[in-house]
């Protein structure tokens, strides 16, 4: 009997230890930390026009690098979205690596140089596939009525989601940034964007107190915009204090990086 119940406590013990022992996480289903989801974020509202030559190659050219830097190796991945009033369901696109280099145990050096070689070209093929599908998506037309209202506070969420997978999170944001959406604790930048940095700011504060306890992971995201203007663009244009909003907001949300603006 005396064996039986320090066996029970032991089995209680141990128990106790896996538990304590564990380190507390938000992930739900931890990937290899080392996988990137590139999430790209396409403006399909009526103020973005990816026809017009200089946005075309913008966006293009970000496309194309953000590729070939972040699809490195089997579990990679690319998820598109169109931001419009619907942004919440509007993927369009996931992509994931397969490629894989696998060097033989024992292999030689010429052979481990040819399975390098290997996989540098499969690698290469499937960022050409990527690269064809996020171009043909960013270059496709939005007819629905959709396209009038911008839900670019609805990404925040996918990507957070993203975020508590274990995967390392790059967003990239193809958009003016100009929010417009009607509605309660909503912000219309086209009928009433921010006058300066202060009123910005204070927007920003507002919104993030807001939405903070429901972005847990939001944190560990790296953030790129790449707006659709001109370096000659006018103020009137490209209204600098949409600039402050995000980068306040995002600062708000305990984002550690400096919002990149490519």
């Amino acid at each position: 009997m005396k064996n039986k119940l320090k066996y029970f406590l032991f089995i209680i013990a141990v128990t106790i230890f896996v538990c304590c022992s564990s380190p507390a996480t938000k992930y739900e289903n931890a990937v290899d930390e080392s996988k990137t989801c590139s999430m790209i974020f396409i403006d399909k509202s009526v103020s973005v026009d990816p026809n017009k030559q200089f946005i075309y190659e913008k966006y293009t050219k970000i496309i194309n690098q953000l590729i070939d830097e972040n699809i490195k190796t089997k579990g990679d991945k690319i998820e598109v979205f169109f931001i419009h009033e619907n942004t919440a369901k509007a993927k369009v696109a996931a992509l994931v690596a397969r490629s894989e280099m696998e060097i033989a145990e024992g292999a030689s050096a010429t052979d481990a140089e040819a399975q390098k070689t290997e996989f540098e070209m499969d690698i290469s093929k499937e960022r050409s596939i990527f690269k064809k599908v996020v171009i043909n998506h960013l270059m496709s037309l939005n007819p629905s009525t959709s396209k009038n209202s911008t839900d670019i506070l609805a990404a925040l969420p996918l990507i957070d989601h993203e975020i508590s997978k274990g995967f390392t999170v790059k967003a990239y944001f193809l958009s003016d940034m100009v929010e417009s959406m009607k509605g309660a604790n909503r912000r219309d930048f086209h009928k009433t964007p921010p006058v300066d940095d202060a009123a910005a700011v204070g927007w920003a504060r507002e919104d993030a107190a807001r939405l903070q306890t429901t972005l847990p992971n939001i944190s560990m995201a790296q953030i790129f915009i790449a707006k659709p203007f001109e370096p000659t663009a006018s103020r009137k244009i490209n209204n600098p204090a949409i600039s402050t909003y995000w980068q306040r907001l995002f600062s708000e949300l305990g984002v550690s990086g400096e919002v990149t603006e490519l």
